[in-house]
């Protein structure tokens, strides 16, 4: 009797995660129309999004045009917190960042080119302790700036 008992428990079990799965994924098409206006998502990003929202690490390859925004531009819709992009194309942060904010959704880029004024104010929403921000797109550059700059603060005490 204890074994076909565990045996539904486990039956049970899988149905559960399925129907979380599912429902999941009509939770991510439903973010992916109303923000992108798109039907449905392109061949293999859903998987990258579950992947990347159940904290699994995820490499996309992905051709031009092929969606890879998608891939990170959902999860940060789907969870609380800040997607933090990385990007050696100014212009093209730029044009995503503006295309963001257009749907209403709050994105900032950080790079050279920006005043110290507008450097300052994400600084401070980034500090807040409760940011508005839910996609930053930083340059290669700023990175490993930032990591110089800790490394040096660390060895000056």
């Amino acid at each position: 009797m204890k074994k076909s008992l565990l045996a539904m428990e486990s039956v049970n079990e899988k149905e559960k995660k399925k129907k979380k799965q599912i429902h999941e994924k009509e939770t991510l098409v439903k973010l992916l129309r109303w923000h992108f206006d798109h039907p449905n998502f392109r061949d293999k990003q859903l998987d990258a999004i579950q992947a990347v929202l159940s904290g699994r690490d995820c490499f996309c390859l992905m051709p031009t045009g092929g969606g890879k925004s998608m891939c990170y531009q959902i999860p940060a819709l789907a969870k609380t917190g800040i997607v933090l992009v990385v990007s050696p194309l100014i212009a093209l942060m730029e044009n995503q960042v503006m295309a963001l904010k257009e749907k209403g959704i709050a994105a900032e880029f950080l790079s050279s080119t920006q005043t110290l004024q507008v450097k300052n104010k994400i600084h401070e929403d980034l500090d807040s302790g409760k940011p508005s921000l839910r996609l930053l797109y930083v340059t290669p550059e700023l990175i490993a700036y930032a990591r110089i700059y800790v490394e040096a603060e660390e060895d000056s005490f």
